[in-house]
C-alpha cells in the first residue's frame, strides 16, 4: 500500500521538475530567438557594410574620374595659355622673339641687380627689298626664316654669363631688322659672336628654282652704358648699323665706349677705327 504522503511528495517533485523543464525550454527558446535575432542583425550589418563599400568604391571611381577630367582640363588650359604666350611673344615667321618680347626681356636684362654687362648687336639685311621685288614675298619670307634660324643657332641661350646665368636674347625687330643682346664682359667675345653670325649669313645659299640667293647683313654693335634706357641703347646700335651700310654693307661697325664714359656719357670713335670690314654687298 502506497503512503499518501509519499505519493504527494513524488507528485510535487514531478511538478517542480516539469516546471523547471518548461522554464529551461522557454529560456532555451528565448536564447535561440536572441541568437537568431543577433544573426539577423549581424547579417544586416554585413549587408549594410557591403552596400556602403560598394557605394564608397563607386563614389571613389566617380571622384577619380572627375579628378582625371579636371587634371586633363587643367593641362589643356595650361598648354593653351603657353601657346597663347608663345604666340604673343614669338615672331610667327622666324620663331624667335618678336619686337615686344625682345624689348621686354631686354629691359629685365639691363636692369638686372647683378649689373649684367651686355652688347646690342643690330642686324639689317642688305638689299632685302630687291629680293622681295625679284623673287616675291614668299621667297623673302623664306630668307627671313632662314636668317632667324641662323641667328638663334649662333647666340648662347643658356648661361652666357655663368656668374649670373644670364643668356643672350635674339629677336626680329621688324621687317628685315634683327637684334641680339649679347651678354659678355668683354668686347672681344661680342665681336666673335657678331662675326660668326655675319659669316654664317654670308655663306648661306638659298636655292630658288634654278637660281640662288645669297644673304648678307649690315651689323652695328655697341656696349651698354649703366643707367641708360633700352631705347637709347637701341638707337646707338642703330647708328652703328647705319655706319656699316655707309661702309659698304656686309660688315660690322662697333661703337666703342671709353672706360671713363661708362657711367653715362657716350663717345663713339671714328668709324674707320670701329669697323670690321669683310667685303661689300
Amino acid at each position: 500500500m502506497i503512503d499518501p504522503v509519499e505519493d504527494d511528495d513524488r507528485s510535487l517533485a514531478t511538478q517542480v521538475q516539469y516546471r523547471m523543464m518548461e522554464t529551461l525550454s522557454e529560456q532555451n527558446k528565448a536564447l535561440q530567438e536572441e541568437i537568431a535575432q543577433r544573426k539577423k542583425l549581424h547579417q544586416e550589418v554585413i549587408d549594410t557594410n557591403a552596400s556602403l563599400e560598394q557605394r564608397v568604391q563607386r563614389r571613389t571611381k566617380e571622384l577619380q574620374q572627375s579628378n582625371r577630367q579636371l587634371n586633363d582640363e587643367l593641362v589643356r588650359r595650361k598648354q593653351a595659355e603657353e601657346r597663347l604666350a608663345h604666340l604673343a611673344n614669338t615672331d610667327e615667321l622666324t620663331g624667335i622673339n618678336n619686337r615686344r618680347s625682345f624689348f621686354s626681356k631686354g629691359e629685365k636684362l639691363i636692369t638686372n641687380p647683378d649689373n649684367v654687362s651686355c652688347f646690342f648687336l643690330l642686324i639689317d639685311l642688305d638689299h632685302f627689298k630687291l629680293i622681295n621685288d625679284t623673287h616675291g614675298h614668299a621667297i623673302g619670307d623664306l630668307v627671313l626664316e632662314t636668317v632667324g634660324k641662323h641667328i638663334e643657332g649662333s647666340v648662347r641661350t643658356s648661361g652666357a654669363r655663368p656668374s649670373t646665368h644670364a643668356s643672350d636674347i635674339a629677336g626680329r625687330l621688324g621687317g628685315e631688322e634683327f637684334g641680339v643682346l649679347l651678354v659678355s664682359d668683354d668686347l672681344a667675345t661680342a665681336i666673335l659672336v657678331a662675326e660668326r653670325i655675319r659669316e654664317t649669313l654670308a655663306e648661306t645659299i638659298i636655292e630658288v628654282g634654278n637660281d640662288t640667293i645669297t644673304v648678307t647683313g649690315s651689323f652695328g654693335l655697341t656696349e651698354y652704358i649703366v643707367g641708360e634706357g633700352l631705347d637709347e641703347f637701341y638707337q646707338r646700335a642703330d647708328k652703328a648699323c647705319y655706319g656699316a651700310k655707309d661702309a659698304g654693307r656686309n660688315c660690322l661697325v662697333i661703337e666703342r665706349i671709353e672706360a671713363n664714359s661708362r657711367s653715362g656719357t657716350k663717345e663713339a670713335v671714328d668709324r674707320p677705327d670701329g669697323t670690321v670690314d669683310h667685303g661689300t654687298n
